[in-house]
């Protein structure tokens, strides 16, 4: 079986994704519709957790999440830093402690940013 918390993530991205396509809470055209998705349905006996998994992953492989650039490339992109590494010290340790330069950016807050994810 595929890593379980992935897997959970991938499958909270579905949904997420189905949930903006059809803002009714429509599952239709969802690949687990049919399933008895486990998500909607209290009685889940009938559930085949296998196929639930199958079809997420298949999903999230046609679905790859978008990887945004780390904090440190979009400051330095927006010619605020550069590869120094005193510009580093004097900067994160004073503006932004706590942030983790070399981690990508959250889906979230690159979008409220305007940041486009990268490519590939």
């Amino acid at each position: 079986m595929a890593d379980f918390v992935q897997t959970m993530k991938d499958w909270k991205r579905m949904c997420n994704a189905m949930e903006k396509l059809r803002p009714d809470d429509s599952c239709c055209g969802c690949r687990l519709e049919g399933y008895g998705c486990p998500a909607i349905y209290e009685d889940d006996s009938h559930v085949d957790y296998a196929d639930v998994e199958k079809n997420v992953t298949a999903w999230a492989a046609e679905h790859p999440e978008p990887k945004y650039p780390t904090w440190w490339e979009w400051l330095e992109n927006m010619g605020i830093v550069s590869k120094a590494k005193s510009e580093y010290s004097e900067i994160f340790d004073t503006i932004c402690v706590g942030t983790r330069m070399f981690d990508s950016i959250p889906a979230d807050l690159a979008q409220k940013l305007g940041i486009e994810p990268k490519e590939g």
